[in-house]
């Protein structure tokens, strides 16, 4: 099934997509031509993050290119290219906040034959992104020193509310 909508009706829409939970009420779901959502199976509200290996569900100011162009092997971002890993989950979602992963660019042993030969001398470059329950962006895509500490201080916040 493919799916294409804001809300779901009804959730038995989902039956024909791969499912898959990602902590509280939230699903990653792949419809028929592997379009990837999220889904809030609470509220039903639902968002398109990725097709045909395009980061496609976010707007540019959901997206810092300020920072992410200071960074070395960043050229994935204009073109919002998910080619390496696609778009992972940091951590499940706990009292309503939960962190996407996108790389950028993998450690330069990807490039490597079996010999070594190939390699490039880089670290892996991975961008976070923080949602929370209701699939709106809390902290916009950017490099984040320790994205668990992160995820501690918004829920805590969160919890306090």
């Amino acid at each position: 099934m493919k799916l294409n909508c804001d809300y779901l009706q009804d959730m038995a829409q989902l039956e024909q997509c791969k499912c898959y939970e990602w902590g509280e009420n939230i699903l990653r779901v792949f419809d028929e031509d592997l379009d990837g959502y999220l889904v809030n199976t609470k509220t039903g509200k639902a968002r398109l993050l990725d097709s045909n290996g395009i980061l496609v569900g976010f707007t540019d100011e959901e997206i810092d290119y300020a920072t992410i162009d200071k960074l070395e092997n960043s050229h994935n971002a204009h073109p919002r290219r998910i080619a390496y890993a696609g778009i992972g989950r940091y951590d499940d979602c706990q009292n309503g906040i939960f962190a996407l992963c996108w790389m950028l660019y993998p450690d330069g042993r990807y490039f490597a034959d079996s010999d070594g030969y190939g390699g490039e001398d880089n670290d892996e470059l991975t961008v976070y992104c923080v949602m929370n329950d209701n699939l709106e962006v809390v902290r916009p895509f950017t490099q984040v020193p320790d994205i668990k500490a992160l995820l501690t201080e918004l829920r805590t916040e969160r919890h306090n509310l």
